[in-house]
């Protein structure tokens, strides 16, 4: 009797066990695919930066800027500087400049310009300074310069060349250290354009003949290229 007990409980018991084990569940913690196609965001240290270009001296600008972040993926940049009409490598030199065939040639003169700028860096994985951008532009330069008599017989007189420009830019703002920045940009736009000139006229006043300035001034629109390489020096939030 008593082993016809101990061998029903031992089945009762396999049973319960049997049933137990088929009714076990298994988690498995699955990673969302959310977190995982997530890209961590690389952010500038540097919200502004004051830069020079000196690919600009070869058009005769001295040219300075300094940008500032915005928002995330917007800065504002502003630039400004003198000009120098008429540079010439060595000694000073005449620049004949005799579209009426009266001789004349243009001396060099002091000048100013103004920039203003608007950036957008659209890569989701940085923000503004950094990297791929897009500019619009509005540019105001005044080349001032000097028209001369060869001959000596007329003072100089004043002559200008002054454009405003709108232009976009694409470019690309590469961080080789923490506080320094290389910016490669190139672009392309429609501008006007205003040149004042003068040239000498002979005039009769009796009883003789003697020499005048006569100024022109020409108008017109006229297309814009950009590009150039801007170095500059980063400054990191407070």
């Amino acid at each position: 009797m008593k082993k016809i007990i101990l061998s029903t409980i031992v089945a009762v018991l396999a049973l319960v066990n049997s049933g137990i084990a088929q009714n076990e569940i298994v988690v498995i913690e699955q990673r969302s695919r959310d977190s995982r196609a997530a890209k961590e965001i690389k952010y500038n240290e540097n919200i502004s930066a004051i830069k020079f270009t000196p690919t600009q001296m070869f058009v005769g600008e001295i040219n300075f800027s300094y940008e500032r972040q915005m928002s995330k993926n917007g800065s504002f940049e502003v630039s400004l500087g003198p000009t120098i009409s008429n540079i010439s490598l060595g000694d000073v030199q005449s620049h004949i400049f005799d579209p009426w065939g009266s001789n004349t040639y243009r001396t060099s003169r002091l000048g100013v310009f103004a920039e203003l700028a608007y950036r957008y860096y659209p890569l989701d994985e940085t923000e503004a300074l950094d990297k791929f951008y897009i500019s619009p532009l509005m540019k105001v330069k005044v080349m001032n310069y000097g028209i001369a008599d060869p001959s000596g017989n007329l003072q100089e007189t004043d002559g200008a060349d002054v454009r405003v420009n709108f232009a976009m830019n694409i470019g690309y703002q590469w961080w080789m250290s923490k506080t320094f920045c290389m910016d490669f940009y190139t672009g392309m736009g429609i501008g006007y354009q205003q040149i004042r000139n003068s040239y000498i006229q002979e005039q009769y006043i009796d009883p003789n003949w003697t020499y005048v300035w006569r100024e022109e001034v020409a108008t017109g629109g006229r297309y814009v290229f950009n590009f150039g390489v801007k170095v500059g020096i980063g400054q990191a939030a407070k």
